[in-house]
């Protein structure tokens, strides 16, 4: 990490309303200095109720300076508190922007809990101290200034006595400052543990449950929690000490005043009503004194929670390239070209070279573990190729603008990914036009799903629950089906596209399929034989590599693990 402050960091990103701020601080500054003359006002009242001599023109006096700081000051913390709202707000729009335009890889090294908890946990601490800590900041330190000041002018030897307990006040919360930041950065770090851990039980629940994990999931658990109430404990200590701390130092400067000022005001030195304005003056002073006791504090947490969202930030996004980027043809070849690529330090595909036609099927085979989804990863540009290059024609796919590619391409995930919402959100997720309930019942129809969507009560518009779990396993795979027939990509990636099917589905889908790659450039990854027979090219890889090419009467004759696999049914019919 740079030697930066994060959260200066983070600030500087916000696109700050220059004016509101101007006005903000204005009209705080005038709070603050209306709210200093009221104490003056005050004793000058005292005074003149013992020369029992009422200016009712004091009195009114009094009042509108009492009203112009009330509204003076309300006005200017709302607007105050609206600012940080805004940088709070612009803070994490930009955030999950970022977020979401990161690299894959990313992903795969982070729990989707703990990234849930960057953005609200931490997002939380640092709103906190920007929307409530911040703003007060400002009308605190004039009141500060501006209270010592008026004690001086009215007292100086009385107020030089109740200034000197200050020194030891700040000299005690110094230190309590710095340990609070280091529990707050280390309470966020067990909070993102355990949103990480809720995270990955709930979205994996049924496995839970089916294998009566509960008791040790709540054990790996139990360590993190309480991790999380040890160090509330120390915080709860330190504010145990911050909060009395500053009532006796108030206690006690109160007291002197009203000892030594009583003093000075039978010996004639001050009036009663000086002694009451200088009381005043010190109670005003304890709101700011506790004010930057806390802020300081409070802005170590923000640091702290600031940290974590820096370190994303520093990850690269994808290179999306320009929105001129696009190819001059369509229905062009794609070519691998001595392409390597791994996991960390796993080699997945090695120097590989090969051609996919355009308006034809390639079928990729081979074992678990031979890099066939990882390929299609590639095609999509999830990940950034090591070494080599994939061609669209004669361009680099990496030279095209991202979001136009990948418009091109159709995918049909073996997970058949789902998002919360209704069974239409679903359809057409992805799809930048709208979409007619014609245009849904005739591909339905097509990927044989309409019926059964029609069987429920809300047909469309019925919620699927979480990652689709109120649907079978081939009713998902049908609408990933469908929702590839409404985008008419123009490159399809169909990976174990009739896995979870029945026959009888899997021969009607089949025909849907066959329909559908007409004039497309079509990539295969399957386990049937019947989805791959018919392709125009078979390439057989084995550990990265490819071992075999051609059709499937030529693999059969030449290839002896593209036989074994059929003759032993890992391909079947």
């Amino acid at each position: 990490m740079k030697n930066e402050n994060p959260l200066l960091y983070l600030l500087k990103k916000v696109d700050w309303p220059k004016k509101m701020v101007f006005a903000a601080m204005f009209l705080s500054i005038l709070g603050s200095l209306s709210g200093l003359l009221v104490p003056l006002f005050t004793g000058k009242l005292v005074d003149t109720f013992n020369a029992e001599n009422l200016d009712l023109r004091m009195v009114w006096l009094f009042i509108g300076i009492f009203l112009a700081n009330a509204v003076l000051s309300g006005i200017g913390t709302y607007l105050l508190s609206k600012i940080g709202e805004k940088t709070i707000y612009s803070i994490r729009a930009k955030l999950w922007k970022h977020l979401i335009n990161l690299k894959m890889g990313f992903f795969d090294k982070n729990e989707s809990g703990q990234l849930m908890s960057r953005i609200t946990d931490d997002t939380n601490v640092i709103n906190l101290f920007i929307s409530e800590k911040a703003p007060s900041v400002l009308p605190s330190l004039l009141t500060l200034i501006g209270s010592i000041v008026m004690l001086f002018i009215l007292d100086w030897q009385m107020t030089l006595m109740t200034v000197l307990i200050l020194p030891i006040f700040i000299g005690i919360m110094i230190p309590l400052g710095k340990k609070m930041g280091k529990i707050s950065k280390d309470t966020q770090t067990e909070i993102s543990k355990f949103s990480g851990i809720l995270g990955r039980v709930l979205t994996e629940m049924k496995l839970v449950k089916v294998t009566t994990s509960e008791k040790n999931e709540l054990e790996k658990t139990k360590v993190t929690l309480l991790g999380i109430y040890n160090l509330g404990l120390k915080e709860a200590k330190i504010r145990a000490i911050i909060s009395p701390l500053s009532g006796i130092i108030m206690t006690l400067t109160v007291a002197i005043i009203l000892g030594f000022g009583g003093i000075r005001v039978s010996s004639g030195a001050i009036t009663a009503g000086t002694l009451v304005a200088m009381i005043f003056y010190v109670v005003q002073l304890s709101a700011p004194i506790l004010s930057f006791s806390m802020f300081i504090t409070d802005y170590k947490k923000a640091v702290g929670a600031s940290e974590r969202i820096y370190e994303i930030y520093q990850e690269e996004t994808e290179k999306e390239g320009s929105d001129s980027n696009r190819p001059i043809t369509d229905h062009q070849d794609i070519t691998f070209k001595n392409v390597s690529f791994g996991y960390d330090d796993t080699t997945i595909i090695k120097d590989l070279s090969l051609s996919i036609h355009s308006g034809e099927v390639t079928a990729f085979v081979g074992p678990s573990g031979s890099g066939k989804s990882t390929l299609f990863s590639l095609i999509e540009r999830l990940y950034p190729i090591e070494q080599g290059e994939i061609l669209y024609g004669n361009e680099s796919i990496e030279d095209i603008f991202l979001k136009y590619w990948r418009q091109k391409i159709g995918y049909v995930m073996q997970s058949n990914a789902m998002m919360s919402g209704t069974i239409r959100d679903n359809l057409t997720y992805g799809i930048n036009e709208a979409v007619s309930d014609e245009t849904l019942i005739h591909y339905t129809k097509m990927a044989r799903c309409y019926d059964f969507i029609m069987e429920f009560p809300h047909g469309f518009d019925t919620e699927i629950g979480e990652r689709g779990t109120k649907l079978s396993g081939g009713q998902r795979q049908r609408i990933d089906i469908a929702r590839s027939f409404i985008k008419n990509p123009d490159i399809l990636l169909l990976d174990e596209a009739t896995a979870n099917l029945d026959s009888e589905s899997e021969y009607y889908i089949q025909q849907a399929l066959n329909e559908l790659m007409k004039d497309r450039t079509t990539i295969v990854i399957a386990h049937r034989l019947a989805t791959i027979k018919k392709a125009n090219q078979i390439i057989f890889l084995d550990k990265g590599e490819i071992t075999g090419a051609g059709t499937h009467n030529d693999l059969i004759q030449s290839h002896d693990k593209y036989r074994h696999f059929v003759n032993t049914q890992s391909l079947t019919e």
